[in-house]
This record gives structure tokens, sequence and C-alpha cells, in this order.
């Protein structure tokens, strides 16, 4: 007559033996860690989303009047203050102009979202190996965000908002026209607030008769304007500019 072994106190009646218990508790312990932080984030989020700022100043150009200094015969002799030009429509700006900016400031702007998590960590590795700020990761929708609603303060809150209002321009407007605001209200230095202020004041020229020299000369002011600005060091401005026809060869543009 056969009859059952007995089963033994180490035996595994669950099947998990008992040294695979402390990974199953931790497995367990990371996914509700996790739960948790997640939630955590999103109750952040939506708290930094109540406190966003009003969106109805994209609309506003909040320039002070340019004070124009006469001679007796009329004749201009300099002008003070902050430059704003006439806003320009997206079909208005010559497309080297567009090439440019997008070759040296935001290679992916008409494929990504708002945010670019390759270009940002490209950016980053670049930072640590150089072991400084060296690059930038925000796109030209954050920097529109930046630049039209939010104040220059560097911390964690603002960083979220700039995301947050990225996506809430990405879901409202065409590529085209981010690009175009963007260009309308950005400072390229010397108090030339927009491309077509950039344009006549370095230039003396209307943006539709840049000429592809002049267009990357300006996308180069974008990262660092008072340091490039060709009335400030010209030969600072030559080699901004040689950098970013070398990023418009590599983004397939010349």
């Amino acid at each position: 007559m056969s009859h059952m072994p007995e089963q033994g106190p180490n035996d595994d009646l669950t099947g998990f033996s008992p040294r695979r218990a402390p990974l199953k508790k931790l497995a367990y312990w990371s996914l509700i860690a996790l739960l948790w932080l997640g939630l955590a984030a999103g109750v952040l989020v939506v708290y930094y989303a109540l406190d966003l700022p009003d969106t109805d100043d994209l609309w506003k150009t909040g320039s002070q009047p340019e004070l124009s200094i006469y001679a007796r015969d009329d004749g201009l002799v300099a002008r003070r203050g902050r430059r704003g030009g006439r806003p320009m429509r997206y079909e208005d700006l010559p497309p080297h102009l567009i090439e440019a900016v997008i070759a040296i400031e935001d290679r992916r702007f008409f494929s990504h979202l708002g945010l670019d998590p390759r270009g940002l960590l490209r950016a980053m590795a670049v930072n640590l190996r150089q072991g400084r700020l060296a690059q930038g990761g925000s796109t030209l929708t954050q920097q529109l965000a930046k630049n039209v609603f939010l104040t220059p303060e560097r911390s964690f809150k603002r960083k979220v908002q700039e995301l947050l209002l990225a996506f809430w321009l990405e879901a409202h407007f065409t590529k085209q026209d981010i690009i175009a605001l963007y260009l309308n209200r950005v400072y390229f230095g010397s108090g030339a607030y927009g491309v077509q202020s950039a344009a006549e004041t370095y230039f003396n020229r209307p943006v539709q008769n840049l000429t592809q020299i002049e267009a990357a000369m300006l996308a180069g002011l974008l990262k660092a304007p008072s340091r490039y600005a060709p009335t400030r060091d010209p030969v600072a401005a030559a080699r901004r500019t040689q950098i970013v026809i070398a990023a418009m060869r590599a983004a397939g543009y010349l």
C-alpha cells in the first residue's frame, strides 16, 4: 500500500520558495511607492496649473514707446528705448530665416508636441561633459511660453508651468503660428524686440529682404543677444553666424 510522503517544514506549498519572498515584497512596495509618487506628481501639476498666468498676454506687445531724436532739419539722430517692429505673418517671413532658427534652436520643431525629449537628453549630456550650462533643452514653444507668460525666475514650479503652457500653445496654434509669434516677440539685442525690428536695427532693411547670411546672424543672436550682437562684437557675431550656417547644412537646408 502506497503512502504520501510527509512534507517537511521547508517544502514550498505556494509555488514560491522562501528566498523569493523578499523579492516579491520588494516589487510590491516599489509598485506602491511609484503609485504614490505618480499621485503626488499629478496633484502638484494640477496645483501649478491652477496658478497659470492669463493666456491673453499672448496678444499684448508689452513694449514701451520708442523715443526718436531728430535734428533741426528733421533728420533722425538716434532712437532710444525698446523697439518693436510690425508683427509679421508666417507667410511674410523668408524661408531661409525660418530654416536658420529651426536649425540652431529646435531642429525637431515641426515634429514634437512642445517638448523634445531627444533634445533635452542631448543638452544634458553636453552640459555634463563640459561641466557647465553649454546648451539648453527648451523648444521654441517652451521659449515662447517663457518669454510671454512667465518671469525669469528659475524654479521647479516655473519649469512645470512652462511645459504646461507649451502643451497649451501646441494644442491651440499651428506650428506656423507658433514660430511667427515667437519671432515677433523674442529679443534680438540692441533694444530690438521682434524680427522686423531686428532686421531694421542691424541691416536697415525689412525682414523680407534679408540675405541668407543676415538671417543666420539674427538666428545666432537668440542664444545670447548681447554677446553676439554685431554692433557690440563683430568677430563673435561672425563666428556665431558660421555655427548657424553649419547647423543649417547639417539639417539639410543647404
